[in-house]
């Protein structure tokens, strides 16, 4: 993303609530790195969006006088870029269904989480740059043009999809008998299988056209293990567990971003083929030299494992491989996930190999190398 200079262009953000407290819980919140503009009434904000448009909007939605519906309605008009962001104590289906229409990016409850808060306006505001600088991108290099058509894509399937899977999740609330929970419930699984394979082929196809370095920071690996562990629901009937030594660097500095994304791709796709059995997730540290260590991540399963025929020449990580019909037809997917992690691999210098034994389970390793930092 190509963002403005922040010294000669403001981040220009409006609140607008009708009651004090929140107006300035947000002000002070924001008016630290942005232009913070504060209204009191729909009319208000109006008013001001007709003599400067701004980049994020956050508005209540029940105030006296027009409401936030409305604002969001008549800022979009005025500059269909901004981002706004519709809050409400009142949370109801219909006026979620109303917002969203209306172009709302997101739907938060109040009282509203500081840091999420926070997270929401700084992803919108990253659109805002976005979505008004991909003509002047397309002008100034086509190459570029090429490389950001696929983020482009991604923003405007990613917004429609964020907005099903949160009606989903509204309905999920309200009163259902057991087979309309059932439906519903359906419905939820599907959209997140369809999300997975959408955003799979969306980052292979990154993967393949960019040439951007790969991500470097800091970060603990046994937390990295621990959080992907948490988020991970596992199937019935198998159990996810996790092997750290003690010995582990308490932090080091590499690529974060990809390792988890390696990670949590082969863990996910240990779960998918394993019925019944375990998963393992460990880790181990290898190979010192200097500050310079290799980290050896692995993830084993007791599921149907693979047969050599897959295994030879790296067959099983090819673009859209599956293993043989049957097993495509009972595991659903596209057959990108593991290739999606040899192209991480090989962007880190990384290894990734496989091991596995027809009837007894499979183990995936990727072993990548950090630098330990001091403590």
């Amino acid at each position: 993303m190509n963002a403005v200079k922040q010294d000669t262009v403001p981040k220009r953000l409006l609140v607008v609530d009708d009651e004090e407290g929140p107006r300035q819980s947000l002000n002070m919140i924001f008016s630290d790195d942005f232009d913070v503009t504060i209204a009191t009434s729909g009319e208000e904000a109006i008013e001001f969006s007709k003599d400067n448009a701004f980049n994020v909007v956050i508005t209540d939605i029940r105030m006296r006088g027009l409401s936030g519906i409305d604002v969001l309605r008549e800022v979009k008009k005025i500059d269909s870029h901004t981002e706004v962001i519709v809050l409400t104590a009142f949370e109801t289906l219909e006026t979620a269904r109303q917002a969203i229409s209306f172009g709302a990016s997101e739907y938060l409850k109040k009282p509203f989480d500081l840091d999420h808060i926070q997270r929401v306006v700084d992803r919108c505001y990253d659109n805002y740059l976005f979505t008004t600088q991909q003509e002047a991108v397309i002008r100034k290099d086509v190459n570029a043009a090429k490389t950001n058509f696929l983020e482009i894509v991604s923003h405007e399937l990613n917004t429609p999809m964020n907005g099903i899977l949160g009606f989903i999740e509204l309905l999920q609330d309200t009163d259902l008998n057991e087979e309309q929970a059932e439906f519903v419930t359906t419905i939820h699984d599907c959209s997140l299988k369809y999300f997975e394979h959408v955003q799979d082929i969306l980052t292979y196809a990154k993967l393949s056209m960019s040439d951007n370095e790969v991500s470097k920071g800091s970060f603990n690996p046994a937390t990295l293990l621990l959080k992907l562990l948490n988020e991970t629901v596992p199937k019935a009937g198998v159990e996810l567990s996790t092997d750290i030594p003690q010995n582990l660097p308490q932090y080091v500095s590499g690529a974060e971003q990809e390792i988890r994304i390696i990670v949590r791709k082969l863990i996910q796709n240990a779960l998918k083929f394993t019925e019944e059995g375990s998963v393992l997730l460990a880790i181990a540290s290898e190979n010192r030299a200097g500050n310079k260590v290799q980290l050896s991540i692995s993830v084993t399963d007791t599921g149907p494992g693979i047969e050599a025929e897959y295994l030879e020449d790296g067959k099983i990580f090819e673009p859209f491989t599956q293993l043989d019909s049957s097993m495509s037809r009972a595991h659903e997917g596209l057959g990108l996930g593991l290739s999606l992690c040899k192209s991480l691999a090989v962007r880190l210098d990384a290894e990734l190999s496989v091991e596995s034994v027809v009837g007894k389970g499979t183990t995936f390793t990727v072993k990548v190398m950090v630098l330990e930092e001091e403590t």
